[in-house]
């Protein structure tokens, strides 16, 4: 798999999963605005979502495919 494809993998991935936080916390507070807590969480769940799947793809993107097979 080429970098490019991987990183737009990273991005997708993240994306989606922050749609659907922030869809969770709408639904969560029945349509009203997101209080401040709510928007630390969400910040924290992107911080940690970068850290880690952002962390793998690099970890990947280093290593060679024919390291991976083994």
């Amino acid at each position: 798999m080429s970098n490019k494809r991987r990183i737009f993998l990273i991005v997708i991935s993240i994306t989606i999963g922050m749609g659907l936080s922030v869809i969770i916390f709408l639904m969560k507070n029945k349509g009203k605005a997101l209080s401040e807590m709510d928007y630390l969480w969400l910040g924290t769940n992107l911080f940690f979502s970068l850290l880690i799947v952002g962390g793998i793809g690099l970890y990947f993107m280093k290593k060679k495919d024919n390291d991976l097979r083994k």
